[in-house]
Formats: C-alpha cells, sequence, structure tokens
C-alpha cells in the first residue's frame, strides 16, 4: 500500500467525508431529540402509525412500535437516512477514485509515480473505505451516546450491529462505483448506476414481503443480506454480512483488472 497515495486520496475526499458525516450526525441528534416526545405519545403514535398503509411502514422497515426504541430507529435512522448517508459516501468517492482523476486530467501525474494501475485502484479504494469507516464511527458514537441519553433502552451490542450491517451493505455499492468508473473514465456513470441500483433493490427488499411475485427476488438484494432490522435486536445475519464483503472484494478486483487493461485519457 502506499501510504502517499492513500493520504492524498483521503486529503482529497475529506469535503465530501466532513459533509456527509455532518450530515449524518446532526439528522441523528435532531431524531434522538424527538424521541422523549414520541415515547410519551406513545397511544397517539400508535394510532397514527395503524392509519399508514403496510406498503409505508414496509417502505420505511418500520417493524416494531415507533415508541419503542428499537422501532424508532427502525423507522427514522436505520430504515432511509443511514442507508442514504453511508451509499452516498461510498458510491460518491469511489466514482471519482479514478474517473475523476480522468476527468480532471490528473491521472498521468499520478501514473508517473512508481506505482502501477493495480495499486493506484487498490490504494484508492482503501481511501474510500477510510472515509466510510470515518463517517460510520462518527455516526455509531452518536448512537451509543444518545441511546442512554434519550433513554432508548437497546442494548449497545445491538446499536454496534446495526451500525455495522449499515456500513457493509454500502460497501458493494462503492466498489460498482469503483469498478464502473475504472472501466469507462466516466464519474457521472459510476454514480448514476450504483444509485439506481441501490434504490431499486432497496425498494425490493422492503416491498418484497407485500408483494408475492418478488419475494423469490429479494435474495438479490444486498439490504436484504445485510438484515439491518435483524442486527438492531441482536441477530445479525453473518453470513449474509460475509457475502456482501466477498462480492465488495470480487467488484474491486474486477475493477483493478479494467483499469491495468484500459486505455487512460490524458
Amino acid at each position: 500500500m502506499s501510504a502517499e497515495l492513500v493520504t492524498k486520496s483521503l486529503r482529497d475526499n475529506r469535503g465530501s467525508t466532513v459533509g456527509w458525516g455532518i450530515a449524518l450526525v446532526a439528522s441523528v441528534l435532531l431524531q434522538l431529540a424527538v424521541y422523549p416526545a414520541v415515547r410519551d405519545a406513545a397511544g397517539d403514535f400508535e394510532k397514527l402509525l395503524d392509519s399508514y398503509p403496510e406498503a409505508f411502514k414496509a417502505l420505511f422497515n418500520v417493524e416494531q412500535s415507533l415508541a419503542s426504541g428499537v422501532g424508532y430507529l427502525q423507522g427514522e435512522v436505520f430504515g432511509f437516512l443511514a442507508p442514504l448517508v453511508l451509499l452516498g459516501v461510498a458510491i460518491g468517492q469511489a466514482a471519482r477514485a479514478t474517473a475523476g482523476e480522468e476527468k480532471a486530467h490528473t491521472m498521468d501525474l499520478l501514473l508517473a509515480n512508481p506505482i502501477s494501475r493495480t495499486r493506484l485502484v487498490l490504494d484508492k479504494g482503501v481511501a474510500v473505505l477510510g472515509s466510510l469507516t470515518a463517517v460510520t464511527v462518527a455516526f455509531g458514537v452518536v448512537l451509543l451516546v444518545g441511546d442512554s441519553v434519550a433513554g432508548l433502552g437497546v442494548p449497545w451490542p445491538h446499536l454496534v450491529f446495526a451500525v455495522l450491517a449499515s456500513a457493509v451493505v454500502a460497501l458493494p455499492f462503492g466498489a460498482l462505483a469503483l469498478l464502473l468508473g475504472a472501466l469507462t473514465g466516466r464519474p457521472g456513470l459510476a454514480v448514476a448506476v450504483p444509485v439506481g441500483l441501490g434504490l431499486l433493490t432497496y425498494l425490493l427488499d422492503a416491498l418484497s414481503p407485500l408483494a408475492g411475485g418478488l419475494r423469490s427476488w429479494r435474495v438479490l438484494s444486498p439490504f436484504h443480506h445485510a438484515a439491518v432490522n435483524d442486527a438492531l435486536t441482536g441477530d445479525p445475519n453473518w453470513l449474509g454480512l460475509a457475502g456482501l464483503v466477498v462480492l465488495t472484494a470480487c467488484l474491486v478486483a474486477g475493477a483493478a483488472a479494467a483499469f491495468e487493461r484500459r486505455d487512460i485519457r490524458s
């Protein structure tokens, strides 16, 4: 690993990392601040939740009462907010890893150094992982502190499991962005395809329980294998998470191979 290239990439991505991190932390703090009011008005919120269509509840992965700590985090944090931000970090930075350098006409400068193309892609991937880890750690710390302050009552290991699962589900989408950027040199395409697949597979996982015809396709969704809601109740799908890590490694290997063979635009 080239420490200099990883450090440079982390520095180049720091604006994105800090921006996404602040957005996630601020949003989670706001949600935690509201929870005591939701808990105290449990009856009213239960009636409101019961009035929602099943499709709406499925869309936001609400499986328990919003008055409970687990149900509240499922609906308000892990249902949509956390996946959105963590996918944003992974996809945005991975798409720019090589394609962004090509677009800025700085790739030749990087390749002029004594480093192979494969090593360049891998180091860029490590930098993306570092940024994702930083945002994930900040997210986890806020949740762990907020759990006791807001009185959520969720055991801390369950929170750690859920945060970890939320980060792991972002990995294959980031790796796909890295692969597309390495294949095409087009950062726009490298963002658009993973974002579209992320939305599609999220909806597939969320809505498949309501549509019998979709259930057999649910296995295609990384969100299904991450099983964040199960992780939040203390039953993480370790096999599914391991599968996502393996898929990520395969996509990164494909990105390195593709970049090694492609003609680079000056």
